[in-house]
Formats: structure tokens, sequence, C-alpha cells
């Protein structure tokens, strides 16, 4: 099995574990008109397969909060995930995948936490052997979005960077020199992401840093950096490797 087969499988787990849960015959939401009536009619009217994921677009970004409760999140969970791997969204994906944080799904029982962690890690596995990734993942930028919108939902993000170490394909390695270009000045001076959604994700960032830093990547880095492109961005991939490689040595100290 391949890894887009892989999250097909995992989307249909998710509608069969989920399907538990009843259609909402109403939804309660804040009444300061954040969220229009005639926004929550289809989420009401339709079946959950015949939802499309824009018609969930105002709830993905307020579920729980000013919208609905954890038991109607569970209803519409499959369709969420089954957009943002699929389909464009107009938000950050961080936002809706922190959702599963905020309903405190590693709480949850273990046949529905286990097929929201097997989407989790079929969409890595997917994500990290297509490049770009947006050819796979409309919704998702670039792989520091894909591991960023992880992070949110509160799971440990070092079995997903073991991933990436194990991950043998060219695509693998040029998310690693993408990332690299976009990001390794920021790990100057003991420095960590902190831009964004890492502001709240500190222990994870902590972990990419270790894992960025590390020897065996420092090394992979080298190795393929035959594979950079010519974009117009290739100027800040040398200054950002001398800076991982003297944080790499300076830690090692």
């Amino acid at each position: 099995m391949n890894h887009t087969e892989d999250i097909a499988v995992a989307i249909q787990g998710l509608y069969a574990t989920f399907a538990r849960y009843p259609r909402p015959a109403k939804i309660e939401y804040c009444p300061c008109g954040c969220t229009k009536p005639s926004e929550m009619l289809p989420l009401l009217a339709l079946p959950l397969d015949e939802l499309r994921f824009e018609d969930l677009a105002n709830y993905s970004t307020s579920a729980m909060t000013t919208q609905g409760s954890v038991e109607d999140f569970k209803y519409f969970l499959p369709r969420l995930l089954d957009g943002i791997a699929r389909e464009r969204y107009g938000f950050n994906p961080e936002m809706l995948l922190g959702k599963l944080k905020y309903a405190k799904w590693h709480n949850w029982d273990e046949e529905e936490l286990n097929a929201v962690r097997g989407f989790l890690i079929a969409m890595w596995n997917v994500g990290i052997t297509n490049f770009p990734l947006e050819q796979a993942f409309p919704a998702f930028f670039e792989v520091e979005t894909l591991i960023a919108s992880i992070a949110s939902t509160g799971e440990r993000i070092k079995p997903y960077l073991d991933i990436w170490d194990q991950a043998a394909v060219k695509e693998a390695d040029q998310h690693l020199l993408q990332f690299v270009t976009q990001f390794g000045t920021d790990f100057d001076n003991g420095r960590t992401l902190g831009f964004g959604f890492w502001e709240r994700l500190l222990e994870p960032a902590e972990t990419l840093r270790a894992w960025i830093l590390q020897p065996e990547t420092i090394d992979r880095i080298a190795r393929s950096r035959h594979l950079l492109p010519l974009d117009g961005y290739e100027h800040l991939f040398e200054p950002a490797v001398r800076i991982l490689q003297a944080e790499s040595k300076a830690r090692d100290l």
C-alpha cells in the first residue's frame, strides 16, 4: 500500500469511527453576530458526505469556542479532516487542526484516538514524500505549515521527525532544503522558531531545533544541496547552513 492509499484508508476510518455521533439537530452559537444563522443552515440540513468543505469554513475556526459542543465537533470531524487533506482552505490549517487540542482529543477513547493519529501520520507520510507540498495538499504551503499544524494538535512531533529521517526519497530532501532556506537563520544564537503558531508551541519548537541541529541532519543537508532549486531564494541557503553548522557545533561543546 502506498502513502496515497494510506491516507484514503485513514479518511475512511475517520468516517467509520465517528459515525456514532448523530447529525446535530441544533448548534448553539455566540449571539454576538460573529456567526450568521445562514452559515449554520447547511450544517444542519445536509448529510455529512454532502457538506461542501467551504460550508464548514466558518465553523472550522470557531468550533467549540463560539459554536457547538465537542460532540458536534466529533460529528463534523471526518469531513473537516477530509477537506483539509484534499481541498483548498481559506484559513491557516493550524487553526483547524488546533481544534483537536482544544477538544482534548488525547483523552478520547482508543478507537477515536487511533483514527485521528492514523490520519495525521498518513498525512505526514504523503506530505514528506511529495514536493512541492501544495501539489499533494492544496491547503498547505510548505512542510513547516504541515509540521506546525500537527504540533498544534498537541502531538509530540519527534515520531514525525523520525519518519522524515527515514524517508529516503528525493522529495523528503527537497523539503529539508526548502525548510533550511526559509527558516535556518531563525536558529541563530540559540533561538528557535518563534513566529506565528510557534509562539505557543515552545516544546515542539525545541524538539524541532534539536532535530535540525543533529549531525545526521546537517550531513543530510550537505549531501542533498545539489537539489536546491534556483528559484530566486537560493542565495539564502548557504548563510542558513553556516548558522546551523555553527549552532550544531556549539551545542555539542
